[in-house]
């Protein structure tokens, strides 16, 4: 399975799964999903660019390599992560080492009200009860090999359970570690937030490489809303530049519920995210926001969908995109109203700023609707800065690049500054202030 031509086929992920542990996680929820998961991806091929909704993603950084797993004991040390540690989140921070749960290098402090975060395995019986109703079920992807390969590998799950009528104060920080060290590895990311009707709770998931190798990182994360509740999810994706990540961000909205989404990438030499939101119950809202900084030959794919099946909801999207070198960004974004779906606001927008004369980007919005009471709109713009704006700070005596970068840094931190964890969004800054080569000066500006 060494060369390109051997691994260019349907039969990828079959052939990463013969090498993969077949240790029992003990969790029945767990098992039974994975029992269907394996029979799945033996009749379910892996995507080419043959496939229309593949035909802008060439997969030949993931096919050319060969793959073993990665270890779940591998040892990280508190160092190698302590600079992602989010100080609001001290007390309920979880880590995740190549897919496995790593008590030691997690922080769990006192919780409210029930609440549990850590590893499926350990998870209490109200934790347990709410896996059999949802794992695995809200991740609805048609025949997505990815999806069926993360479920039939799992060694462990992040479980982030939240009772009703609790508020999770403290945001919960999910650090995802691949150790690709020593090897050539893949590994396997699953979270499972389940919130009971009028919970609050803000999820970070952060996703980081080690070593210089090339590797997969195949993650999935699945969010049950109950009536009326409250959840933030920000996923952050800053792996190293040879990994492969493909993503599924999935949500199930309750009535009256809140869902905010938040995805922010520059890192991966690919990067395939399809975040879905499932709005199946009235006076629901969903919020799919999405920051993207592509340089190199760095490629970012983001296939989104929300799926309006109730009437009387609302839900936003913004998606944004810096691409520069050779960088390439594809946006595909559908929204869906179905059938008696009456009284329906949704909004979409993609806004891509191009530093280079070399970067690509692709746009598709697309709206599909079978309702007639609804006010749906979408666009898309493709563009260079502003000469204008240039022109007026330039008339200020800031220089051209000053300038630039002024204007780049304050186009990217519009999706930032609406997520709620004050020092992720300084991390968040400092890593467009570096993408950017804003100084100071212009960061304060800005």
């Amino acid at each position: 399975m060494g060369t390109a031509n051997q691994t260019t086929n349907a039969n990828f992920l079959k052939e990463l799964f013969v090498q993969a542990s077949e240790a029992d996680t003990g969790v029945d929820a767990i098992e039974q999903a994975r029992k269907e998961a394996i029979q799945n991806l033996q009749n379910w091929p892996a995507p080419s660019p043959r496939d229309e909704e593949w035909r802008q993603t060439p997969l030949k950084p993931l096919y050319r390599e060969s793959f073993i797993p990665a270890d779940g004991n591998a040892s990280v040390s508190p160092d190698q992560i302590s600079s992602l540690k989010l100080k609001e989140a001290s007390e309920s921070t979880v880590v995740f080492v190549n897919g496995v749960y790593n008590e030691a290098l997690s922080s769990i402090g006192d919780l409210p009200g029930g609440s549990y975060i850590g590893s499926a395995i350990n998870a209490p019986a109200a934790v347990h009860d709410a896996l059999v109703t949802h794992f695995n079920k809200v991740a609805r992807y048609e025949k997505d090999a990815f999806l069926a390969f993360n479920t039939a590998v799992l060694q462990d799950v992040a479980v982030v359970f939240i009772p009703k009528e609790v508020k999770v104060e403290k945001p919960v920080h999910i650090i995802h570690v691949t150790d690709a060290r020593n090897a050539n590895v893949f590994s396997n990311s699953r979270v499972f937030i389940a919130g009971g009707r009028h919970c609050e709770a803000i999820v970070v998931e952060d996703f980081i490489g080690l070593g210089d190798r090339p590797y997969f990182n195949n993650a999935v994360s699945e969010t049950v809303l109950g009536d009326e509740s409250h959840i933030t999810h920000v996923k952050v994706q800053r792996e190293q530049k040879q990994a492969v990540h493909i993503s599924r961000v999935a949500s199930l909205l309750g009535r009256g519920s809140n869902y905010n989404s938040y995805t922010v990438s520059n890192g991966a030499a690919l990067f395939r995210n399809q975040p879905l939101s499932l709005v199946d119950a009235e006076n629901a809202h969903a919020t799919l926001d999405g920051l993207v900084l592509v340089d190199g030959d760095q490629l970012s794919d983001t296939h989104s969908v929300l799926d309006h099946l109730k009437p009387n909801c609302t839900s936003h999207q913004l998606h944004k995109v810096i691409a520069n070198g050779s960088g390439k960004s594809v946006f595909n974004g559908k929204i869906f109203v179905r059938k008696d779906s009456q009284l329906i606001d949704a909004f979409q927008e993609n806004r891509n700023l191009l530093l280079s004369e070399n970067a690509d980007v692709f746009t598709k919005p697309q709206l599909e609707i079978f309702a007639d009471d609804v006010k749906c709109s979408h666009g898309a713009t493709i563009g260079q800065l502003s000469e204008e704006e240039l022109f007026y700070l330039r008339s200020r005596g800031i220089s051209k690049k000053e300038a630039v970068q002024m204007l780049t840094y304050g186009y990217a931190l519009e999706v930032i500054e609406n997520i709620p964890v004050p020092s992720l969004r300084e991390q968040l800054s400092y890593a467009v202030a570096e993408f950017t080569g804003a100084s100071v000066e212009a960061q304060d500006i800005a």
